[in-house]
């Protein structure tokens, strides 16, 4: 029990990344906030948990909007009490050139991807803050650390955005023994990357597979236990081997 008793806010936490994230965090003892856009999803996990004994609530949230992350925090902390785990897991996927991508495109992958982390973390760290402790886990990728590879430059630039977002706040929040890291995802199996060239990516691999949910999951535990209490601003590939760095 890892994590035992302690709370974890999760983004995006109603399917893919998100739902293994939530549902190993309340295996190793989590009390979890499961938000996402889609409430369905996010109650389907909610009730999971429950059923393993531990509190968790559902939670309908676009987490690019402030006003709806302020609503976010504030149900959390009256249904569980506090926040100890924040895990800025919401994301959206892109595909196509540059030469094609609208504006529009362009601000809705940097909203959902860079400025709710932004957001969220915002809003969590008055409490961390007085706690004097916490984890913030935020969710990079691969293509965040070498460009798209088959995935659009507004993903990219999004998840590169993230990873130094992490970096800037594990400075800023360290004084306050809050630790913030990054993961950087190669191509995971999941319903968001259906769409990719999953074979011709496969054999990219030097593990010759690609990463399943539960491979994040694990490294998103890892972070949020006391086993990483000294490690901050650090950002870790899960990707099978693509990028050693």
């Amino acid at each position: 029990m890892r994590v035992e008793d302690k709370v974890a806010l999760v983004t995006g936490g109603g399917r893919g990344l998100g739902e293994a994230i939530s549902l190993t965090l309340a295996r190793e003892g989590a009390h979890v906030a499961v938000a996402d856009i889609n409430l369905s999803d996010a109650t389907r996990v909610a009730d999971t948990i429950k059923q393993m004994d531990q509190k968790a609530i559902a939670i309908k949230a676009d987490v690019s909007d402030e006003t709806q992350v302020k609503a976010m925090v504030a149900e959390t902390m009256d249904a569980l009490g506090t926040i100890d785990i924040l895990v800025n897991n919401a994301g959206i996927i892109y595909q196509g050139p540059v030469a094609d991508m609208s504006e529009e495109a362009w601000d809705k992958v940097l909203d959902v991807n860079l400025k709710s982390a932004f957001l969220c973390s915002r809003e969590v760290m008055p409490v961390l803050k007085q706690k004097k402790s916490g984890k913030i886990i935020n969710l990079g990728s691969l293509a965040g650390k070498v460009g798209g590879l088959a995935v659009g430059a507004n993903y990219a630039v999004s998840k590169a955005g993230v990873i130094c977002l992490t970096k800037s706040l594990a400075k800023e929040l360290a004084p306050f023994g809050i630790n913030v890291n990054c993961l950087a995802p190669g191509v995971i199996d999941t319903e968001m990357t259906k769409d990719l060239p999953r074979e011709d990516l496969r054999k990219s691999v030097p593990l010759r597979r690609l990463g399943e949910a539960q491979d994040v999951a694990n490294a998103v535990l890892f972070f949020a236990s006391e086993e990483s209490k000294y490690i901050t601003g650090e950002t870790l590939n899960v990707n099978g081997g693509i990028l050693m760095d």
